[in-house]
């Protein structure tokens, strides 16, 4: 009787290491397709990541286009003059172009 329930115990651990293992290929299927989700999320970050990181290169080029400077030069002028003195400004030079015309 002694060797039955020594067959016994050592069913019981198999028993218990079959559940065991069948706990953790389910959860390594659960892991596996979590991994791959994040591996896709994060493509697609990666890929909208190099978009945005264009899309800032280009538009750092046209800032630096001398054009662009000259207009924010400008803006920034009229803000700090003031719309009246432009409109002061703009009359005069319209007076002397007259004054030029008539000549």
């Amino acid at each position: 009787m002694p060797d039955a329930s020594k067959y016994d115990l050592f069913i019981d651990e198999l028993n218990a290491l079959e559940k065991q293992v069948y706990y953790f290929i389910q959860s390594s299927g659960e892991l596996e397709e979590a991994n791959n989700a994040l591996k896709e999320k994060y493509n697609k970050i990666k890929s909208e990541n190099l978009m945005l990181t264009e899309k800032i290169n280009e538009l750092e080029k046209k800032l630096s286009d001398p054009l662009v400077k000259g207009v924010r030069e400008l803006k920034d002028s009229v803000e700090a003059e003031g719309k009246e003195d432009l409109k002061n400004k703009i009359d005069e030079l319209i007076e002397i172009i007259d004054y030029h015309l008539r000549s």
